[in-house]
């Protein structure tokens, strides 16, 4: 039995094997929940669950009279300027930054996050 393969069925294959691997690069980011756009939104893109550390947030940011989210941008913005978010918390904790939010004690720099994605809404 002989195989035949045509150029068609290369492009075919080909272009079958191209839109599978988008799908599965991409995917993710195509079906994950959308939020309204923020200033914010390259640093709360960082976050797996917005909607939980806005919860937690939003208990932060109660106790406190003034939350500068622009400064607080700005900094995280030095911190986290590429790398990746679990490293700057492990950081944060051989550092000692660590903050108490809502009764959870966590690092300094997922703290201010939460209070951003509880800012942006």
């Amino acid at each position: 039995m002989k195989l035949a393969l045509s150029r068609r069925t290369l492009l075919i294959g080909g272009g079958v094997a191209v839109v599978a691997g988008v799908a599965a690069v991409e995917g993710p980011r195509l079906f994950r929940k959308r939020y309204a756009p923020s200033p914010y939104d390259d640093l709360l893109d960082k976050l797996d669950d917005r909607d939980a550390c806005a919860q937690i947030g939003e208990r932060a940011l109660a106790g406190k009279a003034h939350f500068d989210a622009d400064k607080v941008a700005d900094t995280l913005r030095d911190r986290l300027h590429h790398r990746r978010l679990n490293r700057v918390m492990v950081e944060d904790a051989e550092q000692k930054r660590v903050a108490e939010n809502a009764g959870w004690v966590m690092p300094e720099t997922l703290s201010l996050l939460c209070a951003l994605a509880a800012k942006a809404g």
